[in-house]
């Protein structure tokens, strides 16, 4: 559902960015799902105490990166614009992806 910020862009800006939410919907999705079953297996490592210190503080690492990435990657659902740089690398322009305010689409 379009918001004011998006009535402003022209219709292919808009079909850009739609396009861009449509992935980073699918992208968080099926990450989000990975993600969660590291973020379990490293808690219950983290924490079990029949394991060495060692291997329990290797699994906090891995917690605390796995619940990075989690939030890296709710974090794109918070794009609001997304502008092309052409960084001069093979394949073309990067999309830059603007944060705007959270909201749910």
């Amino acid at each position: 559902m379009p918001n004011e910020a998006d009535e402003e862009l022209s219709l292919e800006e808009q079909a850009r960015l739609d396009g861009v939410r449509l992935a980073a919907r699918t992208l968080e999705h099926h990450l989000t799902n990975h993600l969660t079953l590291t973020v379990g297996y490293a808690e219950l490592i983290a924490e079990d105490p029949e394991l060495p210190e060692r291997l329990r503080e290797m699994a906090r690492q891995v917690l605390e990166s796995a619940q990075a990435a989690v939030e890296s990657v709710r974090r794109m659902r918070q794009v609001d614009s997304l502008s092309l740089i052409d960084q001069g690398i093979p394949g073309g322009p990067l999309i830059e992806l603007n944060p705007g305010p959270r909201r749910d689409w």
